[in-house]
């Protein structure tokens, strides 16, 4: 809302300047569009550096009752850190299909809040949550039989808060 204020504001003035003095009301013009490319610019590298380091981690999930032993925790998320930054935290989520099929029988979402270094790659254990299963929800779920997918949803990149 201040935005279209300030804007407005910027408008009637262009406005009553062009109609008054017309040498001012070009150079504020062309000061006022030289301050939106610099913004511009600055915030499209902004996105994009931010698109880069975000898309550099990366989640894969798996259901291997080798690597997760407790049948309360059969998936295993491999969470890996190509960033330049430490990861302070990662939410993810978590799709589950049938083999041959490409509707959603799983769809959860789930999260890590340890610092994860640059270059660091971690495999932890995670439940799956009943409610997450699509109907008819299953009387035994046994994650071994679906396909897994992760997708990062949210990462947070720096050192992380001290508690």
């Amino acid at each position: 809302m201040i935005a279209v204020l300030i804007a407005a504001a910027l408008a009637f003035l262009l406005i009553e300047l062009f109609l008054r003095r017309r040498p001012w009301a070009m150079g504020l013009s062309a000061m006022i569009a030289a301050l939106a490319t610099a913004v511009w610019l600055f915030s499209d590298d902004q996105s994009r550096r931010q698109q880069n380091a975000f898309s550099a981690v990366t989640v894969t999930l798996a259901a291997d009752p080798k690597i997760c032993v407790d049948p309360k925790l059969p998936l295993a998320a491999t969470i890996a850190n190509n960033a330049d930054e430490t990861v302070n935290r990662l939410s993810f989520d978590v799709i589950g299909r049938l083999p041959g099929r490409s509707t959603v029988a799983y769809r959860g979402t789930l999260s890590h809040d340890r610092a994860l270094a640059p270059g660091e790659t971690l495999t932890r254990c995670y439940a799956l949550l009943y409610h997450g299963f699509a109907h008819p929800r299953p009387q035994i779920i046994d994650a071994t039989k679906y396909e897994w997918t992760g997708h990062v949803t949210i990462a947070g990149f720096g050192n992380a808060p001290v508690e």
